[in-house]
Protein backbone atom coordinates (compact mmCIF):
# COMPACT_ATOMS: atom_id res chain seq x y z
CA UNK A 1 0.00 0.00 0.00
CA UNK A 2 1.06 3.63 -0.28
CA UNK A 3 0.41 6.93 1.38
CA UNK A 4 -1.83 9.24 -0.67
CA UNK A 5 -0.60 12.69 -1.55
CA UNK A 6 -2.27 15.46 -3.56
CA UNK A 7 -0.88 16.75 -6.84
CA UNK A 8 -1.46 20.13 -8.39
CA UNK A 9 -1.17 19.46 -12.11
CA UNK A 10 -2.32 16.85 -14.59
CA UNK A 11 0.25 14.75 -16.33
CA UNK A 12 0.64 15.25 -20.08
CA UNK A 13 -0.56 11.68 -20.60
CA UNK A 14 -3.98 12.64 -19.29
CA UNK A 15 -4.35 15.33 -21.92
CA UNK A 16 -3.42 12.87 -24.59
CA UNK A 17 -5.94 10.40 -23.23
CA UNK A 18 -8.83 12.80 -23.47
CA UNK A 19 -8.05 13.27 -27.14
CA UNK A 20 -8.27 9.53 -27.92
CA UNK A 21 -10.37 8.57 -30.94
CA UNK A 22 -14.00 7.84 -30.01
CA UNK A 23 -15.18 4.24 -29.91
CA UNK A 24 -18.18 3.01 -31.84
CA UNK A 25 -21.11 2.66 -29.40
CA UNK A 26 -23.13 0.08 -31.32
CA UNK A 27 -23.15 -2.47 -28.50
CA UNK A 28 -21.86 -0.66 -25.40
CA UNK A 29 -25.43 -0.48 -24.06
CA UNK A 30 -24.98 -4.12 -22.97
CA UNK A 31 -21.59 -3.55 -21.33
CA UNK A 32 -20.38 -1.97 -18.12
CA UNK A 33 -18.02 0.98 -18.42
CA UNK A 34 -15.11 -1.24 -17.33
CA UNK A 35 -15.96 -3.71 -20.10
CA UNK A 36 -16.03 -0.89 -22.69
CA UNK A 37 -12.60 0.30 -21.54
CA UNK A 38 -11.25 -3.27 -21.58
CA UNK A 39 -12.44 -3.66 -25.16
CA UNK A 40 -10.72 -0.45 -26.19
CA UNK A 41 -7.48 -1.68 -24.62
CA UNK A 42 -7.79 -5.10 -26.27
CA UNK A 43 -8.35 -3.41 -29.62
CA UNK A 44 -5.25 -1.24 -29.25
CA UNK A 45 -7.15 2.04 -29.02
CA UNK A 46 -5.52 2.83 -25.68
CA UNK A 47 -2.62 1.42 -23.70
CA UNK A 48 -2.90 -0.18 -20.27
CA UNK A 49 -2.01 2.86 -18.14
CA UNK A 50 -4.58 4.87 -20.08
CA UNK A 51 -7.16 2.12 -19.50
CA UNK A 52 -6.57 2.19 -15.76
CA UNK A 53 -6.78 5.97 -15.66
CA UNK A 54 -10.11 5.83 -17.50
CA UNK A 55 -11.38 3.27 -15.00
CA UNK A 56 -10.24 5.51 -12.15
CA UNK A 57 -12.20 8.39 -13.70
CA UNK A 58 -15.26 6.14 -14.10
CA UNK A 59 -15.21 5.33 -10.39
CA UNK A 60 -13.87 8.44 -8.67
CA UNK A 61 -14.42 11.33 -11.11
CA UNK A 62 -17.09 10.36 -13.68
CA UNK A 63 -17.29 13.93 -14.99
CA UNK A 64 -13.77 13.43 -16.41
CA UNK A 65 -14.63 10.24 -18.32
CA UNK A 66 -15.15 10.79 -22.08
CA UNK A 67 -18.62 9.75 -23.22
CA UNK A 68 -17.35 7.13 -25.67
CA UNK A 69 -16.02 5.01 -22.82
CA UNK A 70 -19.27 4.87 -20.88
CA UNK A 71 -21.20 1.60 -20.83
CA UNK A 72 -24.95 1.18 -20.62
CA UNK A 73 -24.98 -1.32 -17.74
CA UNK A 74 -24.63 -0.24 -14.13
CA UNK A 75 -21.77 -2.02 -12.42
CA UNK A 76 -22.52 -3.74 -9.15
CA UNK A 77 -19.35 -2.64 -7.40
CA UNK A 78 -16.20 -0.61 -7.94
CA UNK A 79 -13.88 -3.03 -6.12
CA UNK A 80 -12.76 -4.79 -9.34
CA UNK A 81 -11.39 -1.40 -10.50
CA UNK A 82 -9.84 -0.76 -7.07
CA UNK A 83 -8.16 -4.18 -7.19
CA UNK A 84 -6.91 -3.82 -10.75
CA UNK A 85 -5.31 -0.45 -10.01
CA UNK A 86 -3.73 -1.79 -6.83
CA UNK A 87 -2.17 -4.77 -8.60
CA UNK A 88 -0.81 -2.64 -11.43
CA UNK A 89 0.35 0.24 -9.22
CA UNK A 90 4.11 -0.53 -9.15
CA UNK A 91 4.34 -0.51 -12.96
CA UNK A 92 2.26 2.61 -13.69
CA UNK A 93 3.90 5.83 -14.91
CA UNK A 94 4.27 8.40 -12.15
CA UNK A 95 1.96 10.85 -13.89
CA UNK A 96 -0.84 8.29 -13.98
CA UNK A 97 -0.24 7.46 -10.31
CA UNK A 98 -0.46 11.13 -9.39
CA UNK A 99 -3.72 11.64 -11.26
CA UNK A 100 -5.33 8.52 -9.79
CA UNK A 101 -4.17 9.54 -6.30
CA UNK A 102 -5.79 12.92 -6.75
CA UNK A 103 -9.02 11.43 -8.05
CA UNK A 104 -9.50 8.84 -5.33
CA UNK A 105 -8.94 11.02 -2.28
CA UNK A 106 -11.59 10.63 0.40
CA UNK A 107 -14.70 12.69 -0.30
CA UNK A 108 -15.13 15.89 1.72
CA UNK A 109 -18.67 16.08 3.12
CA UNK A 110 -20.59 18.81 4.89
CA UNK A 111 -21.61 16.86 7.99
CA UNK A 112 -21.83 13.41 9.56
CA UNK A 113 -23.75 11.30 12.04
CA UNK A 114 -22.28 8.64 14.33
CA UNK A 115 -23.63 5.20 15.23
CA UNK A 116 -22.03 2.64 17.50
CA UNK A 117 -19.60 1.39 14.84
CA UNK A 118 -19.92 3.86 11.95
CA UNK A 119 -19.54 7.49 10.99
CA UNK A 120 -21.84 8.33 8.08
CA UNK A 121 -20.60 11.37 6.08
CA UNK A 122 -23.12 13.22 3.90
CA UNK A 123 -24.09 16.56 2.35
CA UNK A 124 -27.22 18.59 3.08
CA UNK A 125 -27.06 20.66 -0.10
CA UNK A 126 -25.53 20.65 -3.57
CA UNK A 127 -24.73 17.85 -6.02
CA UNK A 128 -24.19 15.20 -3.35
CA UNK A 129 -27.15 16.14 -1.11
CA UNK A 130 -28.51 13.06 0.65
CA UNK A 131 -31.95 11.94 -0.50
CA UNK A 132 -34.93 13.76 0.99
CA UNK A 133 -33.05 16.25 3.14
CA UNK A 134 -34.11 17.80 5.53
CA UNK A 135 -36.14 14.62 6.02
CA UNK A 136 -33.73 12.22 7.71
CA UNK A 137 -35.40 8.98 6.61
CA UNK A 138 -32.76 7.96 4.07
CA UNK A 139 -29.87 8.97 6.32
CA UNK A 140 -31.32 7.02 9.24
CA UNK A 141 -31.86 4.01 6.99
CA UNK A 142 -28.16 4.12 6.03
CA UNK A 143 -27.26 4.10 9.72
CA UNK A 144 -29.55 1.13 10.39
CA UNK A 145 -28.24 -0.78 7.36
CA UNK A 146 -24.65 -0.27 8.48
CA UNK A 147 -25.29 -1.54 12.01
CA UNK A 148 -27.32 -4.52 10.75
CA UNK A 149 -24.45 -5.40 8.41
CA UNK A 150 -21.98 -5.26 11.31
CA UNK A 151 -24.22 -7.47 13.48
CA UNK A 152 -24.75 -10.02 10.71
CA UNK A 153 -21.27 -10.15 9.27
CA UNK A 154 -19.02 -9.58 12.29
CA UNK A 155 -21.05 -10.49 15.38
CA UNK A 156 -23.06 -13.41 13.99
CA UNK A 157 -20.92 -14.85 11.18
CA UNK A 158 -17.56 -14.04 12.74
CA UNK A 159 -15.77 -12.15 9.97
CA UNK A 160 -12.94 -9.96 11.23
CA UNK A 161 -14.08 -6.39 11.73
CA UNK A 162 -12.35 -3.80 9.54
CA UNK A 163 -9.02 -2.54 10.95
CA UNK A 164 -9.19 0.86 12.63
CA UNK A 165 -7.94 3.77 10.53
CA UNK A 166 -7.36 5.99 13.59
CA UNK A 167 -3.53 5.72 13.45
CA UNK A 168 -3.48 6.93 9.84
CA UNK A 169 -4.06 10.27 8.07
CA UNK A 170 -7.49 11.01 6.57
CA UNK A 171 -9.22 8.77 9.09
CA UNK A 172 -12.62 10.42 9.06
CA UNK A 173 -12.14 11.97 12.47
CA UNK A 174 -12.29 8.99 14.81
CA UNK A 175 -11.99 5.18 14.99
CA UNK A 176 -15.46 4.43 13.64
CA UNK A 177 -15.75 2.90 10.19
CA UNK A 178 -16.42 5.60 7.57
CA UNK A 179 -19.19 5.49 4.97
CA UNK A 180 -19.45 8.40 2.52
CA UNK A 181 -22.73 9.22 0.76
CA UNK A 182 -22.03 10.67 -2.69
CA UNK A 183 -23.66 11.10 -6.11
CA UNK A 184 -22.08 8.16 -7.95
CA UNK A 185 -22.34 7.27 -11.62
CA UNK A 186 -22.55 3.81 -13.19
CA UNK A 187 -21.92 1.88 -9.96
CA UNK A 188 -23.84 0.96 -6.79
CA UNK A 189 -20.86 1.69 -4.52
CA UNK A 190 -17.25 0.82 -3.77
CA UNK A 191 -14.80 0.06 -0.99
CA UNK A 192 -11.47 1.89 -1.18
CA UNK A 193 -8.47 0.26 0.49
CA UNK A 194 -5.97 2.70 1.98
CA UNK A 195 -3.21 1.58 4.34
CA UNK A 196 -1.63 -1.82 4.83
CA UNK A 197 -1.77 -2.62 8.56
CA UNK A 198 1.60 -3.24 10.19
CA UNK A 199 2.26 -5.91 12.80
CA UNK A 200 -0.42 -8.44 11.80
CA UNK A 201 0.20 -11.82 10.18
CA UNK A 202 -2.55 -11.43 7.58
CA UNK A 203 -2.48 -9.11 4.58
CA UNK A 204 -5.02 -6.65 6.00
CA UNK A 205 -5.74 -3.04 5.13
CA UNK A 206 -7.84 -0.10 6.27
CA UNK A 207 -10.62 1.11 4.02
CA UNK A 208 -13.68 3.28 3.63
CA UNK A 209 -16.97 2.78 1.75
CA UNK A 210 -18.74 5.10 -0.70
CA UNK A 211 -22.44 4.61 -1.57
CA UNK A 212 -24.89 6.55 -3.72
CA UNK A 213 -26.86 9.47 -2.32
CA UNK A 214 -30.26 8.57 -3.81
CA UNK A 215 -30.08 5.50 -6.13
CA UNK A 216 -32.18 7.29 -8.72
CA UNK A 217 -32.41 5.33 -11.97
CA UNK A 218 -31.62 1.96 -10.37
CA UNK A 219 -35.10 0.59 -11.08
CA UNK A 220 -36.34 0.40 -7.50
CA UNK A 221 -39.57 2.06 -6.31
CA UNK A 222 -37.95 2.36 -2.88
CA UNK A 223 -34.39 3.72 -3.17
CA UNK A 224 -33.60 2.35 0.26
CA UNK A 225 -33.57 -1.20 -1.14
CA UNK A 226 -30.50 -0.82 -3.40
CA UNK A 227 -28.89 1.27 -0.66
CA UNK A 228 -29.34 -1.50 1.91
CA UNK A 229 -27.85 -4.27 -0.21
CA UNK A 230 -24.98 -1.98 -1.22
CA UNK A 231 -24.11 -1.27 2.41
CA UNK A 232 -24.17 -5.02 3.13
CA UNK A 233 -22.09 -5.72 0.01
CA UNK A 234 -19.45 -3.04 0.53
CA UNK A 235 -19.10 -3.59 4.27
CA UNK A 236 -18.41 -7.25 3.45
CA UNK A 237 -15.50 -6.02 1.28
CA UNK A 238 -14.26 -4.03 4.27
CA UNK A 239 -14.34 -7.21 6.37
CA UNK A 240 -12.57 -9.14 3.60
CA UNK A 241 -9.81 -6.53 3.73
CA UNK A 242 -9.28 -7.49 7.37
CA UNK A 243 -8.43 -11.03 6.19
CA UNK A 244 -6.63 -10.45 2.86
CA UNK A 245 -7.26 -7.24 0.99
CA UNK A 246 -5.71 -8.61 -2.21
CA UNK A 247 -7.55 -11.93 -2.41
CA UNK A 248 -8.94 -12.92 -5.82
CA UNK A 249 -11.45 -10.31 -7.01
CA UNK A 250 -13.95 -12.90 -8.24
CA UNK A 251 -14.24 -14.45 -4.79
CA UNK A 252 -14.53 -11.04 -3.15
CA UNK A 253 -17.54 -10.30 -5.35
CA UNK A 254 -18.96 -13.81 -5.00
CA UNK A 255 -18.90 -13.36 -1.23
CA UNK A 256 -20.20 -9.79 -1.09
CA UNK A 257 -23.07 -10.50 -3.50
CA UNK A 258 -24.05 -13.61 -1.50
CA UNK A 259 -23.84 -11.54 1.68
CA UNK A 260 -26.55 -9.19 0.41
CA UNK A 261 -29.06 -12.02 0.64
CA UNK A 262 -27.83 -13.10 4.06
CA UNK A 263 -28.38 -9.59 5.46
CA UNK A 264 -31.46 -8.70 3.38
CA UNK A 265 -33.15 -11.91 2.25
CA UNK A 266 -36.25 -10.17 0.87
CA UNK A 267 -34.60 -7.67 -1.51
CA UNK A 268 -32.98 -10.14 -3.97
CA UNK A 269 -30.96 -7.67 -6.02
CA UNK A 270 -28.43 -10.49 -6.55
CA UNK A 271 -30.89 -12.21 -8.89
CA UNK A 272 -30.23 -9.52 -11.51
CA UNK A 273 -26.77 -11.04 -12.02
CA UNK A 274 -27.62 -14.75 -12.11
CA UNK A 275 -28.16 -14.89 -15.91
CA UNK A 276 -24.52 -13.85 -16.36
CA UNK A 277 -23.50 -16.97 -14.43
CA UNK A 278 -25.98 -19.52 -15.76
CA UNK A 279 -25.55 -18.43 -19.39
CA UNK A 280 -21.82 -19.02 -19.10
CA UNK A 281 -21.53 -22.16 -16.97
CA UNK A 282 -18.88 -23.43 -19.38
CA UNK A 283 -16.56 -20.59 -18.32
CA UNK A 284 -14.37 -20.94 -15.26
CA UNK A 285 -16.01 -20.11 -11.97
CA UNK A 286 -13.26 -17.51 -11.48
CA UNK A 287 -13.68 -15.94 -14.95
CA UNK A 288 -15.76 -12.92 -15.95
CA UNK A 289 -17.81 -12.55 -19.12
CA UNK A 290 -17.86 -9.82 -21.77
CA UNK A 291 -20.39 -7.72 -19.85
CA UNK A 292 -18.27 -7.60 -16.70
CA UNK A 293 -21.13 -8.87 -14.53
CA UNK A 294 -20.60 -12.65 -14.25
CA UNK A 295 -18.42 -12.38 -11.13
CA UNK A 296 -21.51 -11.18 -9.25
CA UNK A 297 -23.61 -14.06 -10.58
CA UNK A 298 -20.90 -16.41 -9.31
CA UNK A 299 -22.52 -15.90 -5.89
CA UNK A 300 -24.36 -19.14 -6.74
CA UNK A 301 -21.21 -20.94 -5.56
CA UNK A 302 -21.50 -19.50 -2.05
CA UNK A 303 -25.22 -20.30 -1.99
CA UNK A 304 -24.28 -23.90 -2.79
CA UNK A 305 -21.60 -24.05 -0.12
CA UNK A 306 -23.78 -22.50 2.58
CA UNK A 307 -26.85 -24.61 1.76
CA UNK A 308 -24.79 -27.82 1.74
CA UNK A 309 -23.12 -26.90 5.00
CA UNK A 310 -23.91 -23.68 6.93
CA UNK A 311 -23.27 -19.98 6.40
CA UNK A 312 -20.20 -20.37 8.61
CA UNK A 313 -18.31 -22.04 5.77
CA UNK A 314 -17.85 -18.69 4.01
CA UNK A 315 -16.03 -16.81 6.82
CA UNK A 316 -14.09 -20.02 7.47
CA UNK A 317 -12.81 -19.83 3.89
CA UNK A 318 -11.82 -16.19 4.41
CA UNK A 319 -9.81 -17.10 7.51
CA UNK A 320 -8.07 -19.79 5.43
CA UNK A 321 -7.39 -17.15 2.74
CA UNK A 322 -5.09 -15.38 5.21
CA UNK A 323 -2.45 -18.02 4.48
CA UNK A 324 -3.59 -19.27 1.08
CA UNK A 325 -5.38 -18.27 -2.12
CA UNK A 326 -9.10 -18.85 -2.67
CA UNK A 327 -9.21 -22.34 -4.23
CA UNK A 328 -6.69 -23.96 -1.84
CA UNK A 329 -8.45 -22.24 1.06
CA UNK A 330 -11.77 -23.72 -0.03
CA UNK A 331 -10.22 -27.17 -0.32
CA UNK A 332 -8.76 -26.88 3.19
CA UNK A 333 -12.10 -25.93 4.72
CA UNK A 334 -14.03 -28.57 2.76
CA UNK A 335 -11.52 -31.23 3.81
CA UNK A 336 -12.38 -30.40 7.40
CA UNK A 337 -16.01 -31.15 6.52
CA UNK A 338 -15.19 -34.55 5.03
CA UNK A 339 -15.13 -33.61 1.36
CA UNK A 340 -12.95 -31.63 -1.08
CA UNK A 341 -13.15 -28.91 -3.72
CA UNK A 342 -13.32 -31.29 -6.71
CA UNK A 343 -16.14 -33.38 -5.25
CA UNK A 344 -18.05 -30.27 -4.16
CA UNK A 345 -17.78 -28.69 -7.59
CA UNK A 346 -19.11 -31.88 -9.19
CA UNK A 347 -22.18 -31.72 -6.97
CA UNK A 348 -22.47 -27.97 -7.64
CA UNK A 349 -22.59 -28.59 -11.39
CA UNK A 350 -25.35 -31.16 -10.94
CA UNK A 351 -27.35 -28.82 -8.69
CA UNK A 352 -27.12 -26.00 -11.22
CA UNK A 353 -29.38 -27.92 -13.61
CA UNK A 354 -32.19 -27.84 -11.02
CA UNK A 355 -33.11 -24.15 -11.25
CA UNK A 356 -35.93 -22.20 -12.86
CA UNK A 357 -38.51 -24.47 -14.50
CA UNK A 358 -36.34 -27.50 -13.61
CA UNK A 359 -36.41 -26.76 -9.88
CA UNK A 360 -37.44 -29.88 -7.91
CA UNK A 361 -37.58 -28.35 -4.43
CA UNK A 362 -34.65 -30.41 -3.08
CA UNK A 363 -31.68 -28.38 -4.25
CA UNK A 364 -31.38 -24.57 -3.96
CA UNK A 365 -33.79 -22.91 -1.53
CA UNK A 366 -34.54 -20.07 -3.98
CA UNK A 367 -33.72 -22.04 -7.13
CA UNK A 368 -37.26 -21.83 -8.49
CA UNK A 369 -36.78 -18.06 -8.86
CA UNK A 370 -33.47 -18.41 -10.68
CA UNK A 371 -32.85 -18.76 -14.43
CA UNK A 372 -32.13 -22.15 -15.98
CA UNK A 373 -28.76 -22.98 -17.49
CA UNK A 374 -28.95 -23.31 -21.28
CA UNK A 375 -27.78 -26.42 -23.11
CA UNK A 376 -24.48 -26.43 -24.98
CA UNK A 377 -25.86 -29.06 -27.42
CA UNK A 378 -29.34 -30.49 -28.04
CA UNK A 379 -30.08 -33.72 -29.93
CA UNK A 380 -33.50 -34.78 -31.22
CA UNK A 381 -32.64 -37.68 -33.58
CA UNK A 382 -30.56 -40.81 -33.06
CA UNK A 383 -28.03 -42.32 -33.25
CA UNK A 384 -25.65 -39.55 -32.18
CA UNK A 385 -22.09 -40.45 -33.11
CA UNK A 386 -18.81 -38.87 -31.97
CA UNK A 387 -20.32 -35.49 -31.06
CA UNK A 388 -19.22 -32.59 -28.84
CA UNK A 389 -20.09 -28.92 -28.29
CA UNK A 390 -18.29 -26.31 -30.36
CA UNK A 391 -14.74 -25.62 -29.21
CA UNK A 392 -15.76 -22.24 -27.77
CA UNK A 393 -18.26 -23.95 -25.43
CA UNK A 394 -16.06 -26.74 -24.05
CA UNK A 395 -15.81 -26.50 -20.25
CA UNK A 396 -12.92 -24.48 -18.86
CA UNK A 397 -11.49 -25.28 -15.44
CA UNK A 398 -14.26 -25.25 -12.84
CA UNK A 399 -16.73 -25.20 -15.72
CA UNK A 400 -19.68 -27.30 -16.89
CA UNK A 401 -21.49 -28.43 -20.05
CA UNK A 402 -25.12 -29.52 -20.31
CA UNK A 403 -25.99 -31.82 -23.24
CA UNK A 404 -29.66 -32.51 -23.95
CA UNK A 405 -31.06 -35.68 -25.52
CA UNK A 406 -34.74 -35.13 -26.36
CA UNK A 407 -37.08 -38.13 -26.56
CA UNK A 408 -38.43 -38.24 -30.15
CA UNK A 409 -41.60 -40.25 -29.39
CA UNK A 410 -40.00 -43.23 -31.09
CA UNK A 411 -41.43 -45.89 -28.79
CA UNK A 412 -37.97 -47.06 -27.70
CA UNK A 413 -37.65 -47.62 -23.97
CA UNK A 414 -33.94 -47.02 -23.42
CA UNK A 415 -31.18 -44.55 -24.30
CA UNK A 416 -27.59 -45.78 -24.27
CA UNK A 417 -24.98 -43.03 -23.83
CA UNK A 418 -21.22 -43.45 -24.19
CA UNK A 419 -18.89 -40.72 -22.89
CA UNK A 420 -15.22 -40.42 -23.88
CA UNK A 421 -13.32 -37.80 -21.87
CA UNK A 422 -9.78 -37.23 -20.62
CA UNK A 423 -8.03 -39.85 -18.53
CA UNK A 424 -9.15 -39.19 -14.93
CA UNK A 425 -5.60 -39.85 -13.75
CA UNK A 426 -4.26 -36.87 -15.70
CA UNK A 427 -7.35 -34.64 -15.82
CA UNK A 428 -10.22 -35.51 -13.48
CA UNK A 429 -13.62 -35.17 -15.14
CA UNK A 430 -17.15 -36.38 -14.59
CA UNK A 431 -20.32 -37.14 -16.53
CA UNK A 432 -23.67 -37.37 -14.79
CA UNK A 433 -27.26 -37.94 -15.88
CA UNK A 434 -30.28 -35.83 -14.86
CA UNK A 435 -33.65 -36.11 -16.55
CA UNK A 436 -36.95 -34.34 -17.06
CA UNK A 437 -39.85 -36.77 -16.89
CA UNK A 438 -42.72 -36.53 -19.34
CA UNK A 439 -45.05 -35.98 -16.39
CA UNK A 440 -43.13 -32.89 -15.30
CA UNK A 441 -40.83 -33.55 -12.31
CA UNK A 442 -37.05 -33.51 -12.72
CA UNK A 443 -34.64 -35.98 -11.15
CA UNK A 444 -31.04 -36.93 -10.68
CA UNK A 445 -30.36 -40.32 -12.25
CA UNK A 446 -26.73 -41.14 -11.60
CA UNK A 447 -23.10 -40.97 -12.62
CA UNK A 448 -21.50 -42.48 -15.71
CA UNK A 449 -18.69 -44.55 -14.23
CA UNK A 450 -15.43 -43.83 -16.10
CA UNK A 451 -12.57 -46.27 -16.60
CA UNK A 452 -8.89 -45.35 -16.49
CA UNK A 453 -9.06 -43.98 -20.04
CA UNK A 454 -11.99 -41.69 -19.23
CA UNK A 455 -14.57 -43.81 -21.07
CA UNK A 456 -17.91 -44.81 -19.59
CA UNK A 457 -21.41 -45.79 -20.65
CA UNK A 458 -24.86 -45.89 -19.18
CA UNK A 459 -28.32 -47.01 -20.25
CA UNK A 460 -31.25 -44.87 -19.19
CA UNK A 461 -34.13 -47.38 -18.91
CA UNK A 462 -37.25 -45.19 -18.88
CA UNK A 463 -36.49 -43.26 -22.06
CA UNK A 464 -40.11 -43.46 -23.23
CA UNK A 465 -41.26 -41.89 -19.95
CA UNK A 466 -38.85 -38.93 -20.18
CA UNK A 467 -39.18 -35.60 -21.88
CA UNK A 468 -35.41 -35.44 -22.19
CA UNK A 469 -32.20 -36.62 -20.58
CA UNK A 470 -29.36 -34.23 -19.74
CA UNK A 471 -25.72 -35.28 -19.54
CA UNK A 472 -23.78 -33.00 -17.21
CA UNK A 473 -20.08 -32.85 -18.15
CA UNK A 474 -17.88 -31.43 -15.41
CA UNK A 475 -14.30 -30.10 -15.39
CA UNK A 476 -13.53 -29.87 -11.63
CA UNK A 477 -9.88 -28.85 -12.04
CA UNK A 478 -8.60 -25.44 -10.95
CA UNK A 479 -6.42 -25.17 -14.10
CA UNK A 480 -6.77 -26.37 -17.68
CA UNK A 481 -9.38 -24.99 -20.07
CA UNK A 482 -11.34 -26.23 -23.11
CA UNK A 483 -11.63 -29.80 -21.83
CA UNK A 484 -12.17 -31.97 -24.91
CA UNK A 485 -14.54 -34.93 -24.93
CA UNK A 486 -16.95 -36.75 -27.25
CA UNK A 487 -20.09 -38.80 -26.77
CA UNK A 488 -22.43 -41.20 -28.58
CA UNK A 489 -26.11 -41.89 -27.95
CA UNK A 490 -28.43 -44.52 -29.39
CA UNK A 491 -31.93 -45.67 -28.63
CA UNK A 492 -32.41 -49.21 -27.29
CA UNK A 493 -35.17 -51.33 -25.82
CA UNK A 494 -35.10 -52.72 -22.29
CA UNK A 495 -37.44 -55.54 -21.31
CA UNK A 496 -38.40 -56.91 -17.92
CA UNK A 497 -35.90 -59.71 -18.28
CA UNK A 498 -32.97 -57.42 -18.94
CA UNK A 499 -34.03 -54.22 -17.15
CA UNK A 500 -31.15 -51.94 -16.26
CA UNK A 501 -31.30 -50.06 -12.95
CA UNK A 502 -29.10 -47.11 -12.08
CA UNK A 503 -28.43 -45.79 -8.60
CA UNK A 504 -30.83 -42.94 -7.77
CA UNK A 505 -32.17 -41.12 -4.75
CA UNK A 506 -35.28 -39.37 -5.96
CA UNK A 507 -37.10 -36.36 -4.58
CA UNK A 508 -38.69 -36.92 -1.16
CA UNK A 509 -42.44 -36.36 -0.94
CA UNK A 510 -43.64 -34.20 0.64
CA UNK A 511 -40.66 -31.88 0.90
CA UNK A 512 -40.74 -29.63 2.91
CA UNK A 513 -42.61 -31.79 5.45
CA UNK A 514 -43.95 -31.35 8.96
CA UNK A 515 -44.49 -34.91 10.25
CA UNK A 516 -43.13 -37.50 7.82
CA UNK A 517 -41.83 -37.87 4.29
CA UNK A 518 -41.29 -40.71 1.82
CA UNK A 519 -37.85 -41.10 0.23
CA UNK A 520 -37.82 -42.98 -3.09
CA UNK A 521 -34.68 -44.70 -4.33
CA UNK A 522 -33.34 -47.11 -6.93
CA UNK A 523 -30.90 -49.92 -6.19
CA UNK A 524 -28.68 -50.45 -9.26
CA UNK A 525 -28.50 -53.62 -11.33
CA UNK A 526 -26.94 -56.42 -9.33
CA UNK A 527 -28.28 -55.17 -6.00
CA UNK A 528 -26.03 -54.81 -2.97
CA UNK A 529 -25.71 -53.64 0.62
CA UNK A 530 -28.07 -50.66 0.86
CA UNK A 531 -27.78 -47.98 3.51
CA UNK A 532 -30.03 -44.92 3.66
CA UNK A 533 -29.02 -42.49 6.37
CA UNK A 534 -30.22 -39.02 7.39
CA UNK A 535 -27.61 -36.42 8.41
CA UNK A 536 -27.90 -32.88 9.73
CA UNK A 537 -26.08 -29.93 8.19
CA UNK A 538 -23.00 -30.51 10.35
CA UNK A 539 -22.60 -34.03 8.96
CA UNK A 540 -23.81 -35.71 12.19
CA UNK A 541 -25.71 -38.96 11.63
CA UNK A 542 -29.33 -38.53 12.73
CA UNK A 543 -31.21 -41.67 11.65
CA UNK A 544 -30.44 -44.91 9.79
CA UNK A 545 -33.52 -45.75 7.71
CA UNK A 546 -32.24 -48.78 5.77
CA UNK A 547 -29.26 -51.09 6.32
CA UNK A 548 -29.82 -54.31 4.41
CA UNK A 549 -28.82 -56.25 1.32
CA UNK A 550 -31.46 -55.58 -1.34
CA UNK A 551 -32.02 -56.64 -4.96
CA UNK A 552 -31.99 -54.20 -7.88
CA UNK A 553 -35.11 -52.13 -8.35
CA UNK A 554 -37.12 -49.23 -7.05
CA UNK A 555 -38.14 -48.73 -3.44
CA UNK A 556 -39.18 -46.14 -0.90
CA UNK A 557 -38.65 -45.62 2.81
CA UNK A 558 -40.54 -43.43 5.27
CA UNK A 559 -38.87 -41.00 7.70
CA UNK A 560 -41.05 -39.86 10.58
CA UNK A 561 -38.80 -36.99 11.69
CA UNK A 562 -37.31 -38.93 14.61
CA UNK A 563 -33.64 -39.64 15.31
CA UNK A 564 -32.18 -43.05 16.16
CA UNK A 565 -33.15 -42.54 19.82
CA UNK A 566 -36.79 -41.79 19.06
CA UNK A 567 -36.48 -38.05 19.63
CA UNK A 568 -38.14 -35.55 17.32
CA UNK A 569 -35.60 -33.57 15.30
CA UNK A 570 -35.56 -29.78 15.17
CA UNK A 571 -36.82 -27.67 12.29
CA UNK A 572 -34.10 -27.33 9.66
CA UNK A 573 -32.28 -28.78 6.69
CA UNK A 574 -31.26 -32.45 6.63
CA UNK A 575 -29.66 -34.68 4.01
CA UNK A 576 -30.61 -38.22 3.02
CA UNK A 577 -27.69 -40.31 1.73
CA UNK A 578 -28.06 -43.53 -0.27
CA UNK A 579 -25.03 -45.85 -0.28
CA UNK A 580 -24.98 -49.09 -2.28
CA UNK A 581 -21.63 -50.84 -2.01
CA UNK A 582 -19.77 -47.51 -2.11
CA UNK A 583 -21.90 -45.85 -4.80
CA UNK A 584 -23.65 -42.84 -3.28
CA UNK A 585 -26.37 -40.28 -3.96
CA UNK A 586 -27.85 -37.65 -1.69
CA UNK A 587 -30.77 -35.26 -1.45
CA UNK A 588 -31.90 -32.39 0.76
CA UNK A 589 -34.84 -32.59 3.19
CA UNK A 590 -36.54 -29.66 4.93
CA UNK A 591 -38.35 -30.30 8.21
CA UNK A 592 -40.83 -27.59 9.23
CA UNK A 593 -42.84 -27.41 12.45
Amino acid sequence: MRTYRPVLALFVLVLALLATTALARTDTAQMTTSAVIDRAFAGGTIDYPQALLLKAYALYAPDKLPQEYKGGLTDKCGVPIVDEIERAWPSLPQGVKDEITRSRARPVCQTYIDTQHFRIHYDTSGTHMILGWPNTGYRDAVCAAAELSWTTEVTNLGFRNPPSDLPYPDNGGDARYDIYVQALSGVYGYTQYEYLVAGTPQNDATSHVVIDNDYAGFGYPNPQDPMKVTVAHEFCHACQAAHDYMEATWYKETTSTWMEDVVYDAINDYRNYLPYFFNYCYLSLDADDATGLKIYGDCVWNFFLSENHTNDIVPDIWYACESSSAYPAMNTVLAGLGTDLSTSFKTFAIWNWFTGARNDGTHYEEGGNWPSAPMQRTHTSYPVVDQAPSAALLPDHMGTNYIRFTYPSSGHTGLHITYDGPSPGSQPNHAYINYDSASGPTYEYGAITLNGWGIGEITFPDWNLASYVCMVVINPNTTGDNMAYTYDAEETDTGIEDEVYQLALKAASPNPFTEETSIAYTVPTGGGLVEITVYDVTGREVRTLVSDRLPAGDGAVRWDGLDDHGNAVATGVYFARLDVDGLTASGKLLMLK
